[in-house]
This record gives C-alpha cells, sequence and structure tokens, in this order.
C-alpha cells in the first residue's frame, strides 16, 4: 500500500465550512475534543460532548465541524501538526525531537486518547478511514528524517528508513504504555528517554566514524 507523503497525509479530509476562524475558540474545542475522546473513546465521543466540556455553544462548534469523524481528525491532525517542522539538521537531534513529541502526544490525557485510539481504528471502518492516514503521517515524517540523515552520509548503507521508523514509534508507544494509569512524565523525562532511543537507534544504524 502507497504511504501517504509527508506533506499531504497531516491536511486529509475536507476542511471545515463556516465562519472565519478565532484560534482561541478552535484551540479550546480541540483540546476538549482531546479530553472526551481519551476518557470515552468513540463510544462516548459526540459534538454535544465536546461542545460542553469546551463551554461553548453547540452553534459555535457546528459552524466548524459538522461530525464528529471531522472533529476528531482534525484533533489529530492538529496534536502532529508539529512533526512537520522537525528539522535540526542532524540524526540524534531529529530522532530526540521527533520521539519527544511522539511520546508527550501518547501520554496526552494519561495515554486515553492513544489507547482508544488502537482500538477504536480496527473496530469502527468509518473512523480508519479517516484517520487512519492522519496516523500514517508518522511513518512518513520519521522516514523523511531518515532519508535526509542519508543524504547528509549519517546513515549505514542498507538500513531500511521504514524499519528504522517503526522501531521509533515503537519504542515510544510501548513506553507510554508501561506507565501507570495517571503517572506523568515531566517535559525533561520526556526528552530524555527519546534521547536514549535515539542512542540506542543511531548505534545500530548510524554511520560508523572513521578512527583518529
Amino acid at each position: 500500500m502507497q504511504r501517504p507523503s509527508a506533506e499531504s497525509a497531516l491536511s486529509i479530509g475536507p476542511r471545515p465550512r463556516g465562519r472565519p476562524r478565532n484560534p482561541d475558540v478552535e484551540e479550546r474545542i480541540l483540546a476538549a475534543a482531546a479530553q472526551v475522546y481519551g476518557a470515552g473513546g468513540w463510544a462516548g465521543f459526540s459534538l454535544d460532548a465536546v461542545a460542553r466540556a469546551a463551554g461553548i455553544g453547540k452553534s459555535t462548534l457546528y459552524a466548524r465541524w459538522t461530525s464528529g469523524e471531522d472533529l476528531l481528525s482534525a484533533m489529530v491532525e492538529g496534536r502532529w501538526q508539529a512533526l512537520a517542522t522537525i528539522d535540526t539538521g542532524d540524526l540524534r537531534g531529529d530522532l530526540t525531537a521527533f520521539g519527544a513529541l511522539v511520546l508527550a502526544r501518547y501520554l496526552e490525557t494519561g495515554g486515553g486518547v492513544a489507547r482508544h485510539m488502537r482500538r477504536d481504528l480496527l473496530t469502527h471502518p468509518e473512523l480508519a478511514a479517516r484517520i487512519g492516514p492522519v496516523l500514517g503521517a508518522l511513518t512518513s515524517q520519521a522516514i523523511a528524517i531518515l532519508r535526509r540523515a542519508r543524504a547528509r552520509g549519517q546513515l549505514r548503507e542498507g538500513v531500511s528508513a521504514a524499519l528504522a521508523s517503526d522501531m521509533l514509534l515503537s519504542a515510544m508507544e510501548a513506553h507510554a504504555g508501561r506507565l501507570a494509569p495517571g503517572e506523568e512524565l515531566t517535559e525533561a523525562a520526556i526528552t530524555a528517554y527519546a534521547a536514549r532511543v535515539a542512542d540506542v537507534l543511531i548505534g545500530g544504524i548510524g554511520q560508523e566514524r572513521a578512527d583518529p
């Protein structure tokens, strides 16, 4: 199956219709959507529930999104959008920044969003059709990082960028899943863990340094 491009996968689906955007209101709505979905998954997710959690009128929300699929897709897309801007010019820096952002997103709402999303995409085909391509951008962005590293001569010959990206994402997801309910990590702890994973990964895929 063809992977979505790194540029396009984070902006899949029709854009919301309606009145001119108020970024502050939209951020409140998207944050509330994450909380509602993290608490109850797709079964507990509705536009009315999000409006109540955001403390806004239903008309304000319905002017922007007309279905739960639209709103949830926008929430997921917005949470991962920063991945497209990661480019430190160095493999370790890129992997650490990428891993830290992924882990932080997995841990949002006590890990509820990630936990429910894994289950719901398997049991709700209509949701998988909308959200799946957006989540596929994670792999696309990781592959883009590794391809840039290869162009800089930082990646060993024959290394599979797709396999290495899967290893990075799996490490972040597994670490989030090991945390006890309600357990939180500081930003420093998240970054430190991502850096350790980056170092281990680079040890296996990075270009060997020539002896002085």
